[in-house]
């Protein structure tokens, strides 16, 4: 099972216990392989932005076995199966990097950026607005 608190997410159809979770040395090989960008801006854009590139790096950034290990660092990187849409694994991968800077899932952190402001306090009586 995923655990929220530490980034993970399920990734189950990769088999039981898979997660994708990334750390500081995954979001630098992201940072590394893309170059220096910020990912919020690509996130604001949605699905758009989720390239097969990109999904492939992050899986191998971020997709663990059960006991918490790197596929990338020894096993087999699991098959995405068939019969599932990629558009699954994308939101996935939205997910994981979200969860690593943001600390909540993509459409969480979304709706929060997408909140309206406050508005400031009108100026006292009298008072002039530069």
């Amino acid at each position: 099972m995923a655990n929220r608190h530490i980034g993970e997410v399920s990734a189950s159809e990769f088999g039981g216990g898979v997660v994708l979770r990334l750390d500081m040395a995954g979001l630098a090989a992201l940072e590394d392989e893309f170059g220096e960008f910020t990912w919020s801006n690509r996130l604001f854009l949605g699905l758009s932005m989720v390239s097969a590139s990109k999904m492939n790096a992050v899986l191998k950034a971020s997709l663990r076995n059960n006991k918490g290990t790197l596929f990338s660092s020894g096993d087999a990187m699991p098959e995405w199966p068939l019969d599932k849409p990629f558009v699954l694994l994308a939101k996935k991968c939205q997910d994981a990097i979200t969860m690593a800077i943001y600390g909540k899932p993509y459409e969480e952190w979304a709706a929060s950026t997408n909140e309206p402001q406050e508005a400031d306090d009108p100026p006292p009586d009298g008072a002039e607005v530069l």
